[in-house]
């Protein structure tokens, strides 16, 4: 096996990122909630997210290829945004593909994914677990918050 490199995504490396969003969403089950020509708003999002230093993405790579990666994101919405620090930290889009998994990859990324918001000076992160992610942020120091969701039926 080839070894791995763990290294910060480039622009370059968007549409793989969003490829695997995709993929993520999918597994979810959620890609019926997406709206058509999500992945081209997400693709643009990710760019602007970018250029103004608002998002970040590390990935692994194994023989030239995306395996894994997480996302960090700059956020300031409400109520957030009327605090002292306004700025909190959200980490998504970790995914690593399934022939990967079980390597400690979305854990090693998601550390780096911490450094690197922590370097802009959040001091609050947020992130949606899914069942199999919550050990893995309980283990980070992440606990649940008190956030409650309602779904409306269509």
């Amino acid at each position: 096996m080839a070894p791995e490199l763990l290294r910060s995504a480039t622009t370059q490396d968007l549409p793989v990122i969003v490829e695997l969003k995709l993929a993520m969403f999918d597994e979810a089950g959620l890609m019926e909630r997406l709206a058509e020509g999500a992945a081209g708003m997400i693709l643009r999002d990710y760019q602007r997210l970018y250029s103004e230093d608002r998002a970040a993405h590390f990935v692994i790579e194994q023989n030239g290829a995306i395996v894994a990666m997480a996302g960090a994101f700059l956020k300031s919405d409400l109520p957030f945004r009327y605090y002292k620090t306004p700025t909190y930290g959200f980490i998504g889009d970790v995914y690593p593909r399934p022939a990967y998994r079980g390597r400690g990859y979305a854990t090693r990324l998601s550390q780096h994914v911490l450094a690197w918001l922590q370097a802009r000076g959040v001091r609050m992160v947020r992130l949606l677990a899914s069942e199999a992610g919550r050990p893995l942020y309980e283990a980070l120091g992440f606990h649940p918050s008190g956030e409650m969701v309602l779904h409306f039926n269509p």
